[in-house]
């Protein structure tokens, strides 16, 4: 936030009248309701109906403690909103939400769940229940700050009076079943002609016939901004005038406001008029302020002046230094405003803003000015420092007036844009701003914007393309080297990303180590929790599990709390915890990591993160035994990521769903999917098409194609073992001790599982081995010598879960399995059943697949001995 100038102006309560009309019937609903114990006091009506007055009053009487807090439209922004609403707590309690303090250091936001339970916790510890007051609330429409909201009212004690000129985006149905609220609306703020009277009586000391009253009644309805207007109005009429003021005031409300506003106006001085024409465009103002758009020197006696005769002006701190108008006033007085003064005035606002350290105020100005150029200055000194915190999602907004990026020549803006769209996943729109900046070569001449423009590449390329997108990344850093700033390191990041696009992992590591490792110096808190999720990622690829924990471990220290929690920015560091967690077989765990740092890592914006931590969380999920969640998911992705054009992406979820077709034992749709002609694979995939191509591997072993799969196998063999991609490899050589097991190649078989445990068990690799299944633990329990207890440990929990197989066997599968134990031949079993032989035998072929065997004695004799039949 910029000076917290407006902080306490915000945290008054509007002083009371010493004349203030007593509603006595509205005060005491508001006192009933207290009594009932309502939680929610819900005042709504338009403008103008007097709401804030009566809520003042009525607080102003009351023996109990009160906070306020006045909204305005900047605050929608969630950090703000809840900045002033502890500080609105910390009123009567003043240490209120230090905790949530803390988490609001961070860039980006916690979840709501979290605000909620640390705001209700230290609400429910106050010593005695306090009344908050949340005026102007139809301002707010930001649905973070409403589901926040919401949770309050329905979960802490907390008194909550809403004040509001439209039905709030909040639910009160269930306050309303419990009668736990007090609602006002505009019948009920009407004034009553009793209380028209008094109301003339008491603030203008006039005494109106009862005809007029009536009048009044009619026509305003009992509106009191209405009665305000026309107070002001006969206050500077002689008395004989009032019978002719009333019968030209028969019309609609409409022009009944507009008309009272031009007679409160042509009663004031020329000079007074012309101030209030000018300053009627500032939404808060100051002496000072004035001074700059007006050119007068006298402007704080001029605005003593307004405040003595009540003239539509209210003082928002008790030192009366800042002050706004009435909003119907000054929209009125708006009004009558040509747009070239309007213009002005808001250019030489946005001037004095600027000078004096509101940098938000003056970029209002400068957009209500239509001052593009201003605008863009202050677009793009805003612009870096969000881009350095991460918060894409606040830049975009900023950055999305077409009008802004069109008049900015040098083309930073656009790149600024095209960035934040790659990282939130609108890949289809940076490819066309990346495109136009291309064509503007010759226009541009800033090395930044030609070097982000080629770091772009391994973003938007498919993997055909991938040898130049790893060039163009090179020669990006070419141009950005020499500052050794923020673009950089992003430029460096992306060329980490285009070698393992190309598979060169270790180049790949050691890129992003160097991103983290200066991220960390230069305080670039965003990148260094990106970098380090990309670091741990690799080092477990290369087998380097426990340094990959260890790494996590450390940086996540950093981001922790005074009080110890994790800050929100850190926990994308739980994407990279939560595959170590599950290749450790600790699925529980890996689940609850991976679910949180994945729902952290949407809220930021962040999609490229998105994929392989979602990997590992479905297969999580399905191992946890909710496989309905799975599948969901799954199809859940493929929905959010279809609009991506990006062939290795869509292969990547493709690829996904066929990993649970496989482990539920639907090979037809496995078999169908390799028959696809879009379902292609490199002989070298990148980093990222790693378990996808896995995937592949695995489906050419079900349908038997083990000549194919050998080949493939080979080939990544060499290829992992060249790039140290020592993790990966174990999952290659288990896929090969299968291949050859199947292929009567025994003793090649043994060695590969031999090698696999070998680099396995001194990271704890377990569950690479029990996604391979039953027949693979069989192969593994053969080299047992090679790490006994780390083989008895896959080995025992690989039984322990054999009822739930990896590859389970299926209803018919069971039956069949159970009528083989008791004898019958296969021509037998499909009379009982009543299905074909050959459909016996397919069925048969499946279980001894799932069972790892090829005979009908050796599957019941397994069946029997991990209780799958008696």
């Amino acid at each position: 936030m910029d000076k917290k100038i407006f902080l306490d102006t915000k945290l008054q309560m509007p002083s009371v009248r010493q004349n203030h009309i007593c509603r006595d019937i509205l005060n005491n609903r508001l006192g009933e309701g207290l009594e009932k114990g309502h939680r929610v006091f819900l005042v709504s009506a338009p403008a103008g109906y007097g709401k804030t007055t009566l809520v003042s009053g009525w607080l102003d009487r009351l023996n109990c403690k009160y906070t306020w807090l006045s909204l305005d439209e900047y605050d929608n922004e969630p950090s703000k909103f809840i900045c002033y609403l502890l500080e609105a707590v910390r009123k009567i309690s003043k240490g209120f939400g230090s905790t949530i303090e803390n988490l609001m250091l961070t860039v980006n936001l916690p979840a709501v769940k979290t605000v909620s339970l640390y705001m209700a916790r230290e609400l429910e510890q106050l010593q005695e229940s306090i009344i908050l007051v949340l005026d102007n609330y139809h301002i707010i429409h930001n649905n973070y700050i409403n589901e926040l909201m919401q949770k309050l009212i329905n979960g802490v004690t907390m008194r909550l009076v809403i004040i509001t000129r439209k039905e709030p985006e909040l639910a009160f149905s269930k306050c309303r079943v419990e009668d736990k609220i007090t609602e006002l609306n505009a019948r009920d703020l009407k004034f009553t002609k009793v209380e028209i009277e008094e109301f003339f009586s008491r603030y203008f000391k006039l005494n109106l016939k009862e005809q007029s009253l009536e009048t009044i009644e009619k026509q305003t309805e009992g509106w009191a901004a209405g009665m305000q207007l026309i107070g002001l109005s006969l206050t500077n009429m002689e008395g004989n005038r009032e019978d002719a003021f009333m019968k030209a005031f028969s019309g609609n409300n409409r022009f009944i406001t507009e008309y009272l506003m031009d007679e409160v106006l042509k009663n004031q001085e020329e000079e007074l008029r012309d101030f209030l024409n000018k300053t009627c465009i500032l939404k808060e103002f100051n002496e000072e302020l004035c001074e700059a758009v007006t050119g007068r020197k006298d402007s704080r006696s001029i605005i003593q002046k307004l405040e003595k005769e009540n003239l539509f002006i209210i003082s928002l701190d008790d030192t009366k230094t800042w002050y706004r108008y009435h909003p119907l006033f000054s929209e009125f007085l708006r009004s009558n405003q040509e747009e070239t003064a309007i213009a002005e005035i808001s250019r030489m606002a946005g001037q004095w803003c600027r000078k004096n350290g509101y940098t938000e105020a003056a970029l209002a100005y400068a957009l209500q000015a239509k001052d593009q150029e201003t605008s863009v200055c202050l677009v793009k000194d805003r612009a870096i420092e969000l881009f350095q915190k991460g918060e894409v999602k606040n830049l975009l907004t900023l950055l999305n007036s077409d009008l802004l990026v069109k008049k900015e020549k040098d083309g930073i803006l656009e790149i600024y844009k095209a960035w934040c769209m790659l990282l939130t996943g609108e890949i289809d729109e940076a490819r066309k701003i990346i495109h136009n900046l291309k064509h503007r070569k010759a226009d541009i001449n800033n090395p930044i914007i030609t070097g982000m423009v080629k770091a772009s590449a391994p973003y938007l390329l498919n993997n055909e393309d991938k040898v130049k997108a790893l060039m163009e990344a090179e020669e990006a850093i070419t141009y950005v080297a020499d500052k050794k700033d923020y673009f950089y390191y992003v430029a460096l990041t992306a060329l980490g990303h285009a070698y393992a696009l190309n598979g060169h992992t270790g180049t790949a590591a050691a890129l992003h180590a160097k991103v983290h490792e200066g991220a960390c110096k230069k305080g670039y808190r965003m990148l260094e929790v990106t970098s380090l999720h990309d670091v741990a990622f690799y080092l477990n690829c290369m087998g380097k599990g426990r340094e990959a924990l260890a790494l996590c471990e450390k940086t996540l220290d950093r981001f922790k709390d005074q009080a110890g929690n994790y800050l929100p920015i850190g926990k994308i560091v739980y994407l990279s915890l939560g595959i170590r967690l599950y290749y450790s077989n600790k699925l529980e765990e890996a689940q609850k990591y991976l679910e949180e740092g994945i729902a952290v890592y949407r809220e930021l914006g962040y999609a490229y993160l998105g994929g392989v931590g979602e990997w590992y969380f479905v297969l999580a999920l399905y191992h946890n035994g909710e496989k309905e969640k799975a599948f969901d998911m799954v199809y859940r992705l493929k929905a959010n990521y279809k609009n991506i054009k990006i062939a290795r992406i869509a292969l990547f979820f493709e690829a996904l769903e066929m990993e649970l077709f496989y482990r539920e034992g639907n090979y037809e749709k496995v078999f169908r999917w390799l028959k696809e002609p879009k379902t292609t694979f490199d002989k070298i995939s990148g980093l990222s098409d790693i378990n996808p191509y896995f995937t592949y591997l695995r489906a050419l072993i079900s349908q038997k194609d083990f000549l194919t799969a050998q080949k493939a196998l080979r080939e990544k063999e060499e290829h992992l073992k060249e790039e140290g991609r020592f993790g990966e490899l174990i999952t290659v050589l288990l896929l090969s001790a299968l291949v050859n097991k199947h292929l009567g190649l025994e003793d090649r078989a043994l060695d590969c599982s031999r090698e696999a445990v070998t680099l396995a068990a001194p990271e704890g690799y377990e569950r690479l081995f029990l996604d391979e299944g039953g027949e693979l633990l069989e192969l593994v329990f053969k080299v047992r010598d090679t790490a006994p207890d780390f083989i008895d440990k896959i080995c025992s929990s690989g039984i322990n879960n054999m009822n739930s197989l990896t590859d389970p066997l299926r209803k018919r599968e069971l039956e069949i399995l159970k009528l083989i134990a008791e004898g019958l031949s296969n021509d037998e079993i499909a009379e009982i059943l009543f299905i074909t032989t050959g459909t016996v035998k397919w069925h048969i072929n499946n279980m001894f697949s799932k069972l790892g065997v090829n005979k009908r004695t050796q599957a019941v004799v397994k069946a029997r001995r991990l209780e799958i039949i008696n």
